[in-house]
This record gives structure tokens, C-alpha cells and sequence, in this order.
């Protein structure tokens, strides 16, 4: 039986979700955004409404917004169960932990004894090595590189070909850009 999936939002990360829900052989029964601007729009070819916790009750609902801050505050007004999504193409250790909410996309590395909080992003050819701790609401950018034993906490936006060096802390809504010293 395919699985049924709801998507919160309708922009760019929502397209990458739609294609990767697809890829796994899932349904999108519709895609929620309260900021649509005509009634019974399409995204993507797929219905957009505003969010009504009593539609598609049944379905697994993954918020498909880039911005850390925006997915954590959805996350107390959404009443849905979430989905956690891993793209095929990606490598995952079986000694990982991934967090409810969260998507890994292609070509991303997790590697063994890594933990990943809730309704983070894993994005495409990002590599996380051994013994890692990402927190929740956490966004590691296209092709970032997380050396062994580092810990990313709540909300930190690292960009991407960020190469962040083993056993550093990065501090809570931190956004760690190209041109960031990050140091253990």
C-alpha cells in the first residue's frame, strides 16, 4: 500500500519534497499553505489549501519550509503526525538516529553513531560523519561537511560547501556561512 503524505508550504524545498515523496512511491494528498492566494490553486500540479487539521487526517505531513524558525513555530500549530523522508540515493548508517519531520536528500551521507533531531534538513551530497549531534530545526546546506563528533544545536543554518571541523560546537541559531571561522 503507497503511503499518503500532506506538505506544508509551497516553495522551493517544496518542490524537492515533492519530487522525493514521489521517488518513494507516496501519494501527496494536497499541499497546505496559508498564504495561497486563490482559492483551490495548484502546486506543481497538486491542490493547495489552507490548513485544515480535520483534511487528510490519515496522511503523514512533512513541513516543507527552508526556514528553521518558520518549521518549529508550524510545529505546535500543525496536528498532523509527520513523516521523516529519506531519499534513496542517500547513504544512512544503520547506527543512525533520524528525528520525526526530517529529510535527508539525495546523495547526503550520515554516517555511524550520528543523531538527528526533529524537522531538520539534510540537503543534497551533505555529508555528516561519525558520532555527529544535530539538534532539532537544523538545515545543513548542499555539499556542507560535518566532521566527526561536532554538535550543531537547535536552529543553526550551516550554508552551503560549509566544511565544518570534527569535534566543534556550533551554537543554537547560529548560521554558519562559507566565510565563518568555525573552530573546535
Amino acid at each position: 500500500m503507497e503511503k499518503s503524505y500532506v506538505i506544508y508550504g509551497a516553495g522551493g524545498h517544496a518542490k524537492v519534497v515533492v519530487d522525493l515523496i514521489l521517488e518513494l512511491g507516496g501519494i501527496i494528498e494536497c499541499v497546505f499553505d496559508d498564504n495561497v492566494e486563490e482559492e483551490n490553486g495548484t502546486f506543481m500540479g497538486i491542490q493547495v489549501l489552507k490548513y485544515n487539521p480535520a483534511l487528510y487526517k490519515e496522511a503523514r505531513l512533512i513541513i516543507a519550509i527552508g526556514d528553521n524558525m518558520a518549521r518549529k513555530t508550524l510545529t505546535h500549530k500543525l496536528k498532523h503526525n509527520f513523516a521523516t523522508l529519506v531519499h534513496p540515493k542517500a547513504s544512512i548508517s544503520e547506527f543512525a538516529l533520524i528525528g520525526k519531520g526530517t529529510v535527508i536528500l539525495a546523495n547526503a551521507v550520515v554516517q555511524a553513531e550520528v543523531s538527528v533531531g526533529d524537522h531538520s534538513i539534510i540537503n543534497i551530497g551533505a555529508c555528516v560523519d561519525h558520532e555527529v549531534s544535530i539538534y532539532d530545526f537544523v538545515h545543513i546546506g548542499p555539499m556542507a561537511y560535518i566532521g566527526g563528533a561536532a554538535i550543531i544545536k537547535n536552529g543553526v543554518k550551516i550554508d552551503p560547501g560549509v566544511i565544518v571541523l570534527r569535534n566543534t560546537e556550533i551554537a543554537e541559531n547560529s548560521h554558519v556561512t562559507p566565510l565563518s571561522l568555525v573552530r573546535p
